[in-house]
């Protein structure tokens, strides 16, 4: 799990400027460049902290060549809505990236070797970021609000790609793949909990259970029994494929957990294409209130597209296709309760 302290947030990490990269520094082949409005350009470690320490808002922070791989980017300041501090680097590779503050973008760093990227305030950007090989994770943002994580790479993280919690957080159009877990844990795509979460146009594949002591379970998308109430969760349009057990679990253990108001949705999962090698694509677990609309199913070890169990009361599934002749969906006795079904193909 991840573990984030809170401080006020308001910064703005960006790595895809277009300014010069200092003198006499010539722009690395085929990386983006920086801005011409940056107002400091940062090229060593030790010259971090300072920098850091003396942004306000509006400020634009560049980063750029190789002396930074040991660098640990501590951001506490925080901008505004209209005017936030702004992080960018030219593919820039460093070690960590930990925001506490409100209204800050990050964007276009390498991370690597270190914890990833933590983000905890509101009005928080993480675009165009590639992180691998860390220690802990990719990205996390939590607790965060109103916040954007949008077009990253994150390959060969541990434990979880991209992770949030909180309310109202847009994670769409990244790359997750290859998770790996560490110490009997285990390797997800992404987590999610809290409320109001649009999670759109990702693609996450390519992890795999093989070659540990004791499997994980390498699911696309996962949630769980948590301190935060999670419901009116959107996700759509993702592709998730060659992950070894499903597309999406969601399971609430001490039943109430999910804690969706009446009448809300806890998940809609439409429009999604689902070829995992688990024994299905979706499984629910004492998790009602659910909609699966119009996705896409396949895989070599279905043995249905979506399990319902265990008090899943409420669910509807509609409109859902199968590329082989395994049921669309199980529904046990004790999840029967307000669920419908029709327009799938099988039926």
């Amino acid at each position: 799990m991840w573990s984030v302290t809170p401080v006020a947030l308001g910064v703005v990490l960006t790595a895809a400027c277009t300014a010069s990269s200092g003198p006499g520094q010539q722009q690395r082949q085929g990386l983006p460049s920086l801005p011409s409005d940056c107002n400091q350009t940062i090229m060593r470690s030790e010259d971090v902290r300072v920098a850091l320490n003396a942004a306000s808002p509006g400020t634009t922070v560049c980063f750029t060549g190789g002396d930074l791989t040991d660098a640990n980017l501590l951001m506490s300041r925080s901008g505004t809505p209209d005017s936030p501090i702004k992080l960018i680097a030219d593919g820039a590779s460093v070690e960590n990236i930990h925001v506490t503050a409100n209204n800050v973008v990050v964007e276009g760093f390498t991370v690597a070797g270190g914890s990833g990227i933590t983000l905890e305030g509101s009005g928080l950007t993480a675009r165009h970021n590639t992180v691998h090989d860390t220690q802990r994770g990719g990205i996390a943002c939590a607790p965060c609000t109103h916040s954007t994580i949008t077009a990253n790479t994150v390959q060969h993280v541990s434990t979880v790609g991209i992770y949030i919690s909180g309310q109202q957080i847009t994670v769409s159009d990244n790359t997750v793949s290859n998770t790996v877990a560490v110490n009997d844990g285990d390797a997800d795509g992404m987590r999610f909990f809290g409320n109001g979460h649009r999670i759109t146009g990702n693609t996450i594949r390519d992890i795999s259970e093989r070659g540990y002591r004791a499997p994980p379970h390498p699911d696309c998308f996962q949630t769980f029994d948590h301190n935060l109430a999670t419901y009116d969760v959107v996700i759509s349009g993702n592709t998730c494929q060659n992950v070894d057990a499903q597309c999406l679990i969601a399971t609430d253990d001490q039943p109430g957990g999910s804690g969706a108001p009446m009448g809300v949705p806890s998940i809609t999962f439409g429009d999604n294409t689902c070829a995992p090698n688990g024994a299905q694509a979706i499984n629910l677990r004492h998790w009602p209130n659910v909609t699966i609309t119009r996705n896409k199913f396949s895989g070599p070890n279905l043995k249905r597209d979506i399990l319902i169990i265990d008090g899943s009361t409420g669910c509807i599934v509609i409109d859902n296709t199968t590329a082989g002749k395994v049921p669309t969906v199980d529904v046990d006795g004790a999840s029967r309760a307000g669920f419908r079904q029709n327009g799938n193909s099988p039926a």
